[in-house]
């Protein structure tokens, strides 16, 4: 899993992690209660990196943000505010 974690985070971010940790994972039942499936994510954080981080044309946006933002899927804020992941 942490490998796959690097190779994205490569592509996607132009970075090489050197250090990451596994932080859990986030259910949506959101997903459950409107009839759609039961998708389920597993949330790393990046400890240490080199680098610099740019993203390519895969991704939509990179930041960091001290409050969750407005359109942030509901229950990926709530993983975040339980688990104090803000800055």
């Amino acid at each position: 899993m942490t490998d796959a974690v690097k190779r994205i985070a490569e592509r996607e971010l132009g970075i090489h992690v050197e250090e990451l940790e596994n932080k859990g994972y986030i259910e949506y039942p959101s997903h459950y209660e409107n009839g759609l499936d039961s998708p389920v994510g597993i949330v790393f954080e990046v400890m240490n990196y080199s680098g610099d981080l740019m993203i390519n044309e895969e991704s939509q946006d990179s930041s960091r943000f001290s409050k969750v933002p407005d359109d942030m899927h509901a229950d990926q804020d709530i993983f975040l505010l339980d688990n104090s992941y803000l800055y």
